[in-house]
């Protein structure tokens, strides 16, 4: 596959693809919304304990279906690959999510969707960085258009009643660093992710979804049991969520947000050159503007509505130019 062009097939699929992991990953902005009371860290090993033991069934299914040709020296019993994948859901999972959860708790949830949506921009241009292809041409006028409407979105969407305070103090500001820890941690992941993805062709889509939640594991593990010791010790506070609400979010994020999402974002990868799906990342945006606008119960602002409007253009457009 090249970067010329694509068969109309290949790009449909695509593109649903990347839709389809844009709609699972945008609940991850509204999870610190419906846990007040808990800490980035805490939601954030729920959510990977949940993923982590899916992906144990998930990737046990693949071991017994896979063989001896994926637990080759070259897959899944190569431990180059397992240290790898730790690398990986370390930077994209651990560390992107609980930069983002703990920028949200801090600043606007609007604002921080946006900061990390720049991510059509910045995961094409680490691509194109990275293979020492300046295709610039390709990418610029969707990538301004993708720019213009996350500028007028950023605007529109300063509001205190969309997760904010609306005042630019020192929390606010560390929120918004927070944001873009998260958004440099996952456009580095992005890239890295469809590059050892490329190297290894014999394992699927799935099993490396399942590969990263199982590699997270020894991690994850041992912090969920410092949680739960501290939270005996202590107890939590009147305004936190129900524990049953808690435990409810964390499986729906590590089975929708984390494996599921991750399944559809490496078919994406696979179908599509990188600077094409980077722009495709606009979905989790849109994606998580609308969850954040309907958990407040609230319209977007004029100014919110015609940024999505330039963001839409700027898929539209991104996706037209890599058409065959």
């Amino acid at each position: 596959m090249t970067a010329t062009g694509l068969s109309q097939s290949v790009l449909i699929r695509g593109v649903l693809w990347a839709l389809a992991a844009g709609l699972c990953w945008g609940g991850a902005f509204i999870a610190p919304l419906m846990l007040r009371g808990y800490s980035a860290v805490e939601i954030t090993a729920g959510r990977f304990t949940g993923a982590g033991l899916f992906s144990v069934i998930m990737f046990g299914t693949a071991v017994t279906r896979g063989g001896t040709l994926v637990l080759g020296a070259r897959g899944l019993g190569a431990p180059r690959l397992w240290y790898k994948a730790f690398g990986l859901a370390l930077l994209g999972n651990f560390i992107y999510f609980v930069a983002v959860t703990a920028a949200i708790q801090r600043s606007n949830a609007a604002i921080v969707t946006l900061i990390v949506g720049t991510l059509p921009i910045v995961v094409p241009a680490l691509a194109l960085l990275q293979r020492g292809a300046f295709a610039w041409s390709r990418a610029l006028a969707p990538a301004l258009l993708i720019l213009g409407g996350l500028i007028a979105v950023h605007f529109g969407a300063h509001r205190p009643d969309t997760g904010g305070s609306g005042s630019y103090d020192g929390a606010y500001l560390y929120g918004l660093l927070l944001a873009v820890v998260a958004l440099l941690s996952w456009g580095i992941y992005a890239v890295l992710n469809a590059r050892l993805m490329a190297e290894q062709p014999q394992i699927s889509a799935a099993t490396w979804s399942s590969l990263q939640g199982v590699a997270l594991l020894p991690l994850i593990l041992p912090l969920l049991a410092l949680i739960v010791l501290a939270g005996a010790t202590h107890g939590g506070g009147a305004e936190r969520a129900p524990f049953l609400t808690f435990l409810a979010v964390s499986v729906t994020l590590g089975i929708v947000t984390s494996w599921l999402a991750s399944w559809c974002w490496n078919h994406a990868s696979r179908l599509l050159p990188q600077e094409l799906a980077g722009q495709l990342l606009v979905f989790e945006t849109l994606a998580s503007l609308a969850y954040v606008y309907l958990w407040f119960g609230v319209w977007p602002p004029l100014l919110v509505v015609s940024g999505t409007a330039l963001l839409i253009a700027g898929v539209l457009l991104g996706v037209r130019m890599f058409r065959q």
